[in-house]
Parts: C-alpha cells; structure tokens; sequence
C-alpha cells in the first residue's frame, strides 16, 4: 500500500469505543447514508463504463416451490472460477499482501479506503497515500447480484490481516453504510486462504431464505447482550449471533472464527441487519472435491449458468446441497460448545 493514492471514507470512532454502541439507537433505512450513496454510485458508475462482465440487473430470478423459499438465478455468463482468478491476481502467494501490480493495473476498479479515525463526524476526502490500515472497496466484475463488491481489509505494519481484527473493520463499515439491503460474506475453505482476508457484499432487494426461518434460542436472556440461536428446520446447520454491541458481536465472532481457522474447519459468515447479526455456517472438510458452498449459497441463493438446470432446479435438489456439506449432529454439538464457552468467556 505504500505510495498508493485513493479516496478515503473516514468512519467517525466516537461511537465505536468502549462498546459505546449499547445505547446507539439503530434507525436502518430512515435515510440513506453517505457511504451506502458512495458505494451504489461508484458501483453503478463502473456498471455505466462497461467495467463489470454482464449486467446482473437483467438476470431472470425466480423462488423455488416449497416451504423454504429457496432463490435461483440464471446467468449465462456468470464465472464460477472467478474468485479463485481474483485470489490468484490480487495476493501475493503468501502473507496476504495485495500485490502493486494489482493496484496499478485495475485503479479503475477501486472505489475507495475506508477506515476509521477520531472526528467529529464521519467525512470523505482524497489523500495522497493510504492509511496504514484500512478496507479497500474494490467492484466485483463478476456480481451475483445488485452492488456486489470486494471489501479487502490490509494493514501496513503487518503481513497477514488477523480475522478478528478484520471483523472489527467489517462490522463498523456494515454499520455505516445503515442499509438493510446490505450483506456481507466471508468465505473460508482451507488454510491454504487463511492469508488471504477479504469479505465481499452485495445488495438483496429481499432477505435470504435462511434469514425468514425460525430459530431456536441456545443463549442469552434479557439481560444479555449477546444472543445466540440455532436456525431450525434447515438442512445446513446454522448459528445466528445477534447483539446491538457491534463491539462486542465482533470479539466473539472474531474469536470464533480465528479458532476455526486455526482447527481448520471450513465455515462461511453472513453479516446482516447493519452489522448487529451474524450467521455461521460451519461446513464438513472436503479435501478430495473442495467442492464448498459460497456464503450466498449457503443462505439458499442458488446462480445457474445453465437454462435447463435453472428450469429444472427443485427444493428436493438443493436441499440436498446444503445438506451434503453440513456438519452432522455430533459435530455440530462441539461447534455449539466451542461458540457457547467462547462467548461466555468475552460476554
């Protein structure tokens, strides 16, 4: 990142310290922010210039007969090899550096830095190099949907981006961009990515199929501020962590997802409702296939680049998916058991 020049989008600390958000009082959708204004603009100015592969506006949706409410899209031109190409062109082979070369050569694409400061309010302005940590707003050519983007968290004075500290990022940047239509997605397949943190988002005109089932509470009571549930009737097992403390929300989460990377195990994080919930989908290691579910799949929102599977996609088949890469019921217990000693530990 050094020499590197970009827009900088300052997110106001203030409210951020000392888990200080307990008695911030949420007002998602009242009116729209400057940063989801910033993102949607850039985002539809890079769709204008023709930077983008397809448009995904155009894109034939449809909801899947059956209880779940399952989502498929269809898009001919959709690139499932795409983020493995991102990966392989953005990264430096290890340590998790954003190659120069990456940012010389798609300027274009980056939207901006934002990062996180001491004012007043938060404010956007042009600076002559990067902070020394930061997310940088990169456009995702190959969208699964509306805004689609990457958010890549870097630190100067580090090799590798620590997880936990990235969720901090993450979940402050979710926050002020106050979008409800906004989600996050965080992949993690092996320890082979580990190095390499960044997180995507897009914009849902609808929530996804796993956020309309009912759940089960497993902790938390009216005095807690962490509340953890377990989504029922769902063929992948799912956690869901819900807290109005993001501070708080993103130790835990940080924690638990360090711990998971350090035992290996493959899980997704989908982060909803302005940063103040948190959905984790664990997944069984496959290393012979590698075949893993993306984030937004996981979630029940299926893209086909092919018409006749898209025409023939059913609930039974997807069901099976889902199912085929879940943790089963033992290993689903020590998960619930890892999470539940994690967050009685910070909460």
């Amino acid at each position: 990142m050094q020499g590197f020049e970009t827009l900088v989008y300052l997110v106001c600390a203030s409210m951020q310290r000392n888990g200080a958000y307990d008695e911030f009082e949420f007002t998602a959708d009242d009116e729209q922010s400057l940063l989801d204004t910033l993102i949607l603009s850039q985002w539809e100015d890079r769709a204008w210039k023709g930077h983008l592969s397809f448009d995904v506006t155009s894109c034939e949706t449809k909801q899947i007969l059956g209880g779940k409410n399952l989502t498929a899209q269809l898009n001919e031109e959709w690139n499932s090899y795409f983020l493995k190409e991102f990966e392989r062109k953005a990264f430096q082979p290890s340590g998790g550096i954003i190659k120069p070369s990456y940012l010389e050569n798609n300027i274009e694409d980056i939207f901006f830095c934002v990062t996180s400061g001491e004012m007043e309010k938060s404010v956007f302005f042009p600076i002559t190099e990067a902070p020394q940590e930061g997310i940088l707003v990169i456009v995702n050519i190959n969208p699964v949907e509306y805004g689609h983007i990457f958010l890549v968290p870097y630190c100067n004075y580090q090799r590798t981006q620590c997880i936990a500290r990235a969720i901090q990022l993450i979940t402050n940047t979710a926050s002020e961009v106050n979008n409800s239509s906004f989600r996050m997605f965080y992949d993690y397949f092996s320890a082979m990515n580990a190095d390499r943190t960044y997180f995507q988002a897009s914009y849902f005109a609808n929530p996804l199929p796993v956020e309309l089932l009912p759940t089960i509470p497993i902790f938390g009571t009216s005095t807690d501020e962490i509340y953890i549930q377990e989504v029922s009737d769902y063929p992948l097992n799912t956690l869901v962590f819900t807290s109005k403390n993001l501070k708080k929300l993103a130790d835990i989460m940080g924690e638990i997802c360090w711990t998971l990377q350090h035992l290996n195990t493959v899980f997704n994080l989908l982060i909803s409702d302005c940063g103040t919930k948190m959905y984790l989908f664990p997944q069984v290691h496959l290393p012979v296939t590698g075949c893993h579910l993306h984030t937004w799949e996981c979630g029940g929102y299926f893209v086909y680049s092919r018409s006749s599977d898209f025409a023939d996609v059913c609930e039974l088949e997807i069901t099976q998916r889902l199912a085929s890469v879940s943790l089963d019921t033992k290993g689903f217990q020590s998960l619930k058991k890892l999470c539940l000693g994690i967050t009685d530990k910070l909460a």
